[in-house]
C-alpha cells in the first residue's frame, strides 16, 4: 500500500489524461486530488490500484481570466400616449 500524503504527487493509470496530480487531502476513504485541469475527488479503495507516486509536480492551475461586464444596453425612449 502506497503512502499517500498530503503533498505528495501521483499520477492516475486509468487516466493518464489528467497528468500528475498533488494529493491535497484523505479521509474517511476519500482522496482529494489537484490536477492541472481541476481538482478531482475518488474513493480511495478504487483508486488507490491505479495511483502511482511520482516526483513530477503537476503543471499549475490555469488562471482564469476576468471577463468585462457588458455594459447595459441603453433604453428606448418611451411612447408618448396616444392621442385622441
Amino acid at each position: 500500500m502506497p503512502n499517500f500524503e498530503a503533498g505528495s504527487f501521483v499520477t492516475h493509470a486509468k487516466l493518464p489524461e489528467l497528468g500528475s496530480g498533488e494529493i491535497l487531502s484523505h479521509d474517511k476513504g476519500t482522496v482529494r486530488i489537484r490536477f492541472a485541469s481541476g481538482e478531482r475527488a475518488f474513493t480511495l479503495e478504487k483508486a488507490e490500484p491505479h495511483l502511482a507516486v511520482t516526483q513530477e509536480a503537476p503543471a499549475p492551475p490555469e488562471k482564469k481570466r476576468a471577463t468585462k461586464k457588458k455594459a447595459a444596453a441603453p433604453k428606448a425612449p418611451k411612447a408618448s400616449a396616444a392621442k385622441a
